[in-house]
């Protein structure tokens, strides 16, 4: 199997310096799985060689359009994005759920009108715990990246383009360079990056993102938690959001 997917997988192992030094939020890793990594992991003992090669393909689009779309990411861990991939199905599937995945980071990204910086409130489940813990009767069983989460997710897309148009006080319209920040505590890169490893160290992340099967929690008021270390690290902007 490995000499038929050579060329697929080197190309994820080109992809490696998007990530910078690709770190992790699981303190017992050096860093996250590198996405070469990932595929060889999640591909071990396969023989349906065309899911195989069709997973590692689109593998490779996804972490290429989050280090396009979000170049400033800090944390990587994307095993339980790439387990669920590799689950969605057979390569139609499988390409089907990476578009999706895409078609979110071009939304949300810096190339868009919402510019937000980091993919970590997608990765680590904090826009998908606020979301099923507004109406868990019906949600508790969606996961992260489930097919009726990404339908949120666009929905909410087209909501905030449609306010960004209206210059809405809290969505308007942005100056120059300038990311998107709605939450009432800064998010540049070195308190983003000392915040979420005190969330981590704290067992405050909504999804372990770093577990293939990505143990995950919305029973906690995770977005108001985030907020209230950030303020306690003193990194509030002193803004209600």
């Amino acid at each position: 199997m490995s000499g038929l997917l050579d060329d697929v997988l080197a190309r994820l192992e080109s992809l490696t310096p998007l990530l910078g030094p690709c770190a992790s939020l699981d303190a017992s890793r050096p860093r996250a799985l590198l996405p070469v990594e990932l595929a060889t992991r999640l591909l071990e003992g396969c023989s349906e060689v065309e899911r195989a090669r069709a997973f590692a393909w689109s593998l490779g689009d996804v972490v290429r359009a989050l280090a396009d779309d979000f170049p400033d990411n800090i944390f990587w861990d994307l095993d339980h994005l790439a387990w669920r991939m590799w689950h969605a199905g057979g390569p139609r599937e499988i390409s089907s759920f990476a578009h999706r995945v895409m078609g979110l980071c071009r939304g949300f990204g810096n190339k868009s009108e919402l510019r937000f910086r980091y993919a970590h409130d997608f990765l680590y489940g904090y826009d998908w715990a606020r979301w099923v813990a507004s109406e868990p009767q019906t949600r508790a069983g969606i996961g992260p990246f489930d097919v009726a989460f990404f339908d949120y997710l666009e929905g909410r897309l087209q909501t905030l383009t449609e306010l960004i148009s209206r210059d809405d006080a809290r969505y308007g319209r942005l100056e120059g360079k300038d990311f998107r920040n709605p939450f009432t505590f800064r998010r540049e890169p070195r308190e983003e990056e000392h915040l979420h490893r005190v969330l981590a160290q704290a067992d405050l992340i909504p999804v372990k993102a770093w577990l293939f099967e990505g143990e995950r929690r919305w029973d906690l008021p995770f977005t108001d938690l985030r907020a209230e270390t950030a303020q306690r690290l003193g990194f509030s902007r002193g803004a209600s959001p």
